[in-house]
């Protein structure tokens, strides 16, 4: 087979066949499709061997369509779409791992390294008390927005009680 072929069809089963039956009696509940193309469509999706026989009877139809083995899903029209905020809101992003974790490891970290100090007999691991306290809370990195935000605002408005003088 050449990149340029078509694959071999895929056969369909029962399954298949039983979807696109439901499928066609929505259409027809929504008055879609009339009696007589109904039924031919029904004759053809009951006679089906590949799943591109079936794909061709819904090609001028809107959702519902059955799910058919080798066909590309292409996503609703009504899939969800992102969360926007209203317009002058600010997004805010959702809070990491350390932001939950954060503190308890920071209070579990001097009992770790007096555990580990009695093992070893090793001093150096009294450096994970600072470390993990820089790593948690330090270089403003853990700083909510708010307090960002805040501070902002305080230097604006410092700045215009200097400009008014």
């Amino acid at each position: 087979m050449t990149t340029g072929e078509e694959s071999s069809p895929l056969r369909i089963g029962t399954a298949e066949r039983t979807a696109a039956m439901k499928a066609l009696d929505e259409h027809l509940a929504a008055g879609r499709l009339g009696v007589e193309e109904y039924a031919d469509r029904s004759a053809v999706a009951a006679n089906a061997v590949v799943a591109s026989e079936l794909a061709e009877l819904f090609t001028d139809l809107p959702e519902p369509h059955p799910k058919l083995p080798g066909t590309a899903s292409i996503a609703p029209l009504t899939a969800p779409l992102p969360v926007v905020p209203p317009p002058g809101e600010v997004a805010t992003q959702r809070g990491g791992f350390l932001d939950g974790w954060g503190p308890r490891l920071v209070s579990v970290t001097p009992f770790l390294a007096v555990a580990l100090f009695l093992i070893t007999r090793q001093w150096y691991f009294f450096l994970l008390i600072p470390a993990m306290g820089a790593l948690v809370y330090g270089g403003g990195v853990g700083r909510k927005d708010e307090d960002r935000d805040r501070d902002e605002r305080r230097r604006e408005r410092n700045q215009r009680r200097r400009d008014r003088r």
